[in-house]
């Protein structure tokens, strides 16, 4: 083969991927005419749950006219896009109490969404993914677009002590 003919062999199939992909980039949610691309989805992908350890498709949604902000699940990618609208679970951010990383002793990565009824855990594949989504579900838990660390419980006494104080009445009743 020809030095010229496989210079004008790779010039064509780059000039082909680069038109390919402006046209698929500059399409964005609000030109599709894709009703779950304006569906608000903001984080999805394949991770497991914790109870059965079977892989599900998840899809994290924010607000939006007329739904709140939620977690879904579905067996599969196939079944969240042509079975949209009908998943195997959803859970309303608003409900939630606490959304925080658990510590498993078989999985390093695991986040924990509690509500009244129950605790519905997520396994991820990887430290940086855990974050990713802790970050946005705490945010649109709390409904806003804060920065910076995510709010930390506080267990200390009502009168501002915390543990010191607490500590130190401990040392003083047991004296």
């Amino acid at each position: 083969m020809s030095t010229s003919f496989q210079n004008r062999m790779s010039t064509l199939v780059a000039s082909t991927a680069a038109s390919a992909l402006s046209s698929h980039t500059s399409m964005t949610a609000s030109q599709s005419n894709d009703p779950k691309a304006n569906a608000g989805i903001v984080l999805q992908g394949y991770y497991r749950k914790l109870k059965t350890m079977k892989k599900k498709y998840f899809v994290l949604y924010s607000d939006t006219q007329d739904r709140s902000a939620r977690l879904e699940y579905y067996d599969s990618e196939k079944k969240f896009k042509t079975n949209f609208g009908h998943p195997k679970r959803t859970i309303v951010l608003r409900t939630c109490f606490n959304i925080n990383r658990r510590t498993d002793t078989k999985h390093k990565w695991v986040a924990a969404l509690y509500n009244k009824d129950d605790c519905f855990c997520i396994v991820f594949d990887a430290e940086q993914d855990l974050n990713s989504w802790l970050r946005n579900l705490l945010s649109l838990q709390r409904g806003d677009d804060s920065t910076g660390d995510p709010p930390r419980p506080n267990f200390g006494s009502d009168d501002d002590e915390g543990a010191a104080g607490v500590a130190e009445k401990t040392d003083r009743a047991n004296h």
